[in-house]
Parts: structure tokens; sequence; C-alpha cells
């Protein structure tokens, strides 16, 4: 396997900014949700996380949970992303879109778009609005590896990232270039793709409505 350019990976000197990805999470009856994610297991979205509202800086700085974190960006806004408390769904047989490494973080969302319109026209037409396949920010993309390796004994990202949500110009990065390393969070220009950055499909479940 080709070594990652370390000079792209860690960028000392250049100030990586995520913003918050904007995306709704519909509220629906028990009903719709047991069937959206039935749905979802026939598809092969078989793996369910409880995604909690901690940011990377939180992450990294407790004593609990920083020993999973290898290199960390030391943007200071990366770190204070907070994403909202949620349930996430990803495919194990198919954690990253195919050919979506060497593309650049516009097309990546645009393939996560065409990922998400794929999997609602496989869906019961009842529940296909309920879901949706945002670009995630970082912090959601360690959750998942650490709950993953927790459940299933396997790493999610092994020799291999999932770029993250972004602005304008940098994004960030989260994975391993290899299974012995602890979990990377790199940065990378956003108009450029990498061998090794894909884009990561992970689907947003409804929240139940209060019984």
């Amino acid at each position: 396997m080709e070594s990652l350019d370390r000079t792209k990976m860690h960028p000392e000197n250049q100030a990586v900014q995520a913003t918050k990805s904007s995306f709704e999470i519909p509220t629906v009856s028990e009903e719709m949700y047991v069937k959206t994610r039935e749905a979802l297991v026939k598809e092969g979205y078989t793996f369910f996380v409880n995604i909690e509202s901690l940011s990377i800086g939180q992450l990294v700085a407790d004593k609990a949970t920083s020993q999973r974190f290898g290199y960390v960006n030391p943007s200071e806004n990366m770190r204070a992303i907070v994403p909202p408390q949620m349930e996430v769904a990803i495919n194990p047989r198919n954690l990253r879109i195919l050919k979506s490494n060497y593309k650049s973080t516009d097309v990546q969302i645009s393939m996560l778009g065409e990922e998400e319109a794929a999997l609602k026209a496989k869906l019961p037409q009842e529940v296909r609005n309920f879901i949706s396949i945002p670009m995630q920010s970082a912090s959601v993309f360690a959750q998942l590896d650490d709950k993953y390796q927790k459940e299933t004994g396997k790493l999610l990202f092994t020799d291999w990232f999932g770029r993250t949500d972004t602005d304008d110009q940098t994004v960030v990065f989260v994975g391993r270039d290899s299974p012995n390393g602890r979990l990377d969070i790199g940065g990378w220009d956003g108009d450029g793709g990498g061998v090794f950055v894909f884009a990561v499909p992970v689907v947003v479940l409804p929240r139940k409505l209060a019984s």
C-alpha cells in the first residue's frame, strides 16, 4: 500500500476550517420509525449507532476516550463541532462509496446525494423521505469507529480515510493508514482527492415521537 503524504495529512501550518453540516431529522411515530429501520436492514444497513452530542475536542480531552486517537489536527474550529444527538446506520458490506477516492469534496458530496437517492428509491414510499445521507462530522466517524470495534471486534476504518464536513477550502478526514494504528484526524485540500480518502454513506434515521 502506498504511504500517505504526511505533509498533507498533518498540515501543521494550515488551519483546518470545518463547518457543521446542516440537515433536518424528522420526528415520526414509533410505527413509522420501526418500518424505516426494518426497510434499511433489508437494504444492508444493519449496524445502528446512537451518536452522542460530543465534539472531537471533548473526546480527545476525556481520559476514557483519548487513547483511541493518534494524530488529531489542532484546528479549534474542527474540535468544537458538536454533532446532533441522533441514530445513524451503516452498511458493513459497503462502508465507502467505490471510486469516490481521488474526488474533490464537492464531487463526493454529490456522490453521497446519489447514494441517498438510490437508497430512497428502494425503500417503501411511506418511509423513504424520513432518512438522509449527509456528509458527517469527524466526531460522528470517531464514534462510529469506536462502537463498531466494541460490538464487532473489527476496525471500521482499516487502511483508509473518510472525508467529513467542510468549508470552501479545507476538509477533515478520519481513518488509519494501517490496521495497527490509532484513529487519525487530518486535514486535506477540499479541491483535491486522495487515493485513500473516500466518501462514507451514513444514514440518519428519524427520531421517534415521545410517548
